[in-house]
C-alpha cells in the first residue's frame, strides 16, 4: 500500500532529523581530538567511518520510502540530494589526510555537501507547501 502525503512527509522528517543529529555527531569526533590536542587521525578516521555506516543507513531508509505520486519529482530528487550528501561524506572520510587538506581536495568535496544539503532543505520544503 502507497503511503500517504502525510505519512510520507513524517517519514521524510524523522530521517532528516537523524541526519542532522548524525552530521553533529560526525563533526564532534573533529572537535573532540582538538579539544584533547591530539590529532590522531586513523583514529579520527575510524570514527567517522562508523558515523558513514550510520549514513548509509540512513539512506538505505530512504530510498526503501515509497514516493506518493504527489511527491513523485521531488521525492526521487531528494532520493538523489540525500545520494550525494551521503557520497561526499563517505569519500571526504576516506580521503582525508593533511595532504588533502592542503590541496584543497577536502574544500571541493565539502563544497559539494552543503549544496546537496541545502537541496535537501529546499526539497523537503517544497514538499510542504504542496
Amino acid at each position: 500500500m502507497a503511503l500517504s502525503r502525510k505519512d510520507y512527509l513524517q517519514k521524510i522528517i524523522g530521517l532528516h532529523e537523524r541526519l542532522i543529529i548524525a552530521s553533529e555527531e560526525y563533526e564532534g569526533i573533529s572537535e573532540e581530538f582538538i579539544s584533547k590536542q591530539e590529532l590522531d587521525i586513523p583514529a579520527m578516521k575510524e570514527q567517522w567511518l562508523q558515523k558513514v555506516e550510520e549514513f548509509k543507513q540512513i539512506l538505505a531508509d530512504m530510498n526503501a520510502l515509497e514516493v506518493p505520486n504527489a511527491f513523485e519529482t521531488e521525492g526521487n530528487e531528494l532520493k538523489e540530494a540525500y545520494t550525494v550528501f551521503v557520497n561526499c561524506v563517505e569519500e571526504k572520510t576516506e580521503k582525508f589526510s593533511v595532504e588533502a587538506m592542503e590541496s584543497g581536495e577536502l574544500d571541493a568535496l565539502q563544497s559539494k555537501e552543503l549544496h546537496a544539503a541545502e537541496d535537501m532543505e529546499d526539497l523537503i520544503e517544497s514538499m510542504f507547501e504542496k
